[in-house]
């Protein structure tokens, strides 16, 4: 049986990574707006039911990347020194984000650009992205409390985390993709100068 699972998985997993394939040919070619799911499935070779079957809907494959990235930064918070301070906590899972999407070898640096003009033509932040994130924040201060027991720290730390998160969104959208991780480290610092201990 565990020869069959390992097949089963490793099968699922090459659905996946060809469903993401084709999406991110379709999207740097045609644009978000204009692939929609059923070409995306076409182009990968599987039928729209099994598309759905791996994502509800075209924006999950967009941010496909997300999971994996929020798993790096608490990563790197479980790595921390046991004299890390919460202040270089919060910046180190923040800045770890970053570093996820700058050496990124899934492909999903290349979507950048498309992520940003999903995220300007909502006029806003979308909901499937604003979902995301709110999933982001809430296991990375998860994390920061379980490393600092005292609840009396837990507002700053809720407060210096979303600030360090929307601070690199907007970086993250407002900046040419030459400049797009250098501007969100320095978007991160900034929104965390108000929280130095």
């Amino acid at each position: 049986m565990g020869e069959t699972t390992g097949l089963r998985d490793r099968k699922r997993a090459e659905t996946r990574a060809a469903i993401i394939r084709a999406a991110t040919d379709l999207f740097l070619d045609r644009g978000f707006t204009a692939t929609s799911a059923t070409d995306i499935a076409n182009a990968a070779g599987v039928s729209r039911r099994t598309f759905f079957l791996y994502f509800p809907a075209k924006e999950d494959v967009l941010f496909h990347h997300l999971e994996a990235h929020i798993q790096s930064a608490v990563g790197t918070l479980d790595r921390l020194g046991s004299g890390a301070t919460p202040w270089d906590s919060v910046q180190a899972a923040a800045l770890a984000l970053v570093d996820a999407f700058d050496t990124a070898t899934d492909r999903s640096d290349e979507l950048a650009d498309v992520r940003a003009d999903v995220v300007r033509s909502a006029r806003g932040i979308p909901g499937s992205l604003m979902l995301r994130l709110q999933s982001a924040y809430t296991r990375l201060l998860e994390s920061l409390r379980e490393r600092f027991a005292d609840p009396a720290l837990w507002p700053v730390l809720a407060t210096h985390l979303g600030a360090c998160l929307g601070a690199a969104v907007a970086a993250a959208v407002s900046t040419p993709p030459a400049e797009r991780a250098t501007a969100m480290r320095a978007a991160i610092r900034r929104a965390g100068a108000g929280f130095a201990e």
